[in-house]
């Protein structure tokens, strides 16, 4: 089946990093359909700038902008994208689909299967189980989704109608599609994602509120700086998702508690060398070639096209910059497109910093064209 026949016009409201990506990775692998975007003009301006959609309203003219889609893509933070299902059943086409990319799934799914329960649009509950470090449309690219479990969220865990029509363009988008219900998504994320946030800024904090921080930093090894990296997260990205999965959170954080205080009362009774044992087998099978919820390291997506010496050049234009590149990771190859390499660097700054960089020596090659 064409997947590309199937949608021919897509909506998608919210141009952020994810909304973002969603809109160039669609023109990119289904260039005929037509992507409409939904934000203030600034960012809509931008969104059009980077070839992420064809065309942008902003908020107030949501009724025009999904009139006509089959598919609605609402990549807001999660209280917008509950309150902007309540507008949405009513403007619809019988044959639309909505799906949604929040990251925790009760409180959203609960709304739109209510919303939509009288609807002859179809709601399904989504989650792209991918992401980077630089926010906004500026961190947008358009293989984000490529090698990444992306989450549909249906009422008994099961595919619906609706769901199937996804399957084949999220697959085309580079996506593996996995269903779950929202209780088990939202408690798996609660362990793997929110409480390890949790875990790092809580440990920033404890090494804070010595007499002397710093003397405590200036002996951090890789170890320390690898379990709180995600510390520099900003809050405005966690507080909706803390806030509705609360309950989860709080349950798997008392989980973890006491398998610490376990761990803490092993120390002399020989079982500990078993725990460290079954703890390195079990991250062995951590997927080696798909992305999780969140990264190791700071890094930044690239595209590099076909020909001979253009890894050479990014690496060039880096290095007389003064940005270091700890490593380097070929992602994925297509035929007659280039690869995706992904770029690690040892900070957030630096990362933010080959963006920039990248991006202007693209916009650059555009206008010279």
């Amino acid at each position: 089946m064409s997947t590309e026949g199937e949608f021919t016009r897509i909506t998608i409201v919210g141009l952020g990093l994810m909304g973002g990506s969603f809109g160039l990775a669609t023109k990119n692998f289904f260039p005929g359909v037509t992507v409409v975007g939904v934000d203030y003009e600034d960012e809509i301006k931008k969104a059009l700038r980077r070839g992420a959609v064809d065309e942008g309203y902003v908020p107030d003219k949501l009724a025009g902008a999904v009139k006509e889609a089959e598919l609605v893509v609402l990549a807001t933070p999660i209280d917008e994208i509950v309150e902007i299902m309540g507008d949405l059943a009513g403007e619809l086409k019988s044959s639309s689909l909505v799906v949604d990319l929040g990251s925790t799934k009760r409180k959203i799914c609960a709304a739109g299967w209510s919303e939509f329960e009288t609807s002859p649009a179809e709601f399904v509950g989504g989650h792209p189980m991918t992401g980077a470090e630089i926010r906004g449309i500026a961190g947008a690219h358009p293989l984000l989704f490529e090698n990444s479990v992306f989450v549909l969220v249906t009422p008994g865990g099961e595919p619906t109608p609706g769901s199937r029509r996804l399957e084949d363009f999220l697959a085309g988008l580079g996506s593996e599609p996995r269903y779950m219900k929202p209780e088990r998504h939202d408690r798996i994320v609660a362990e793997v994602s929110h409480l390890p946030q949790l875990i790092s800024v809580g440990l920033m904090d404890l090494v804070g509120d010595e007499s002397e921080p710093e003397d405590y930093l200036s002996l951090a090894g890789g170890g320390f700086r690898d379990m709180t990296r995600i510390a520099a997260s900003p809050f405005g990205i966690w507080e909706d998702i803390l806030k509705t999965n609360s309950r989860l959170i709080g349950e798997v954080g008392d989980n973890f508690l006491d398998k610490l205080k376990e761990i803490l009362t092993n120390f002399e009774d020989g079982t500990l060398e078993e725990t460290f044992g079954d703890a390195g087998q079990l991250r062995d099978k951590l997927p080696k070639s798909s992305k999780g919820i969140s990264s190791s390291t700071f890094k930044v997506a690239v595209m590099i096209p076909d020909r001979p010496g253009a890894l050479g050049e990014l690496t060039s234009i880096l290095g007389e910059k003064g940005i270091n590149i700890r490593d380097l990771e070929l992602q994925k190859v297509r035929e007659d497109y280039g690869g995706t390499f992904q770029v690690y660097f040892d900070s957030l700054e630096e990362a933010r910093e080959a963006n920039r960089i990248i991006l202007f020596q693209t916009l650059n090659k555009i206008l010279n064209c």
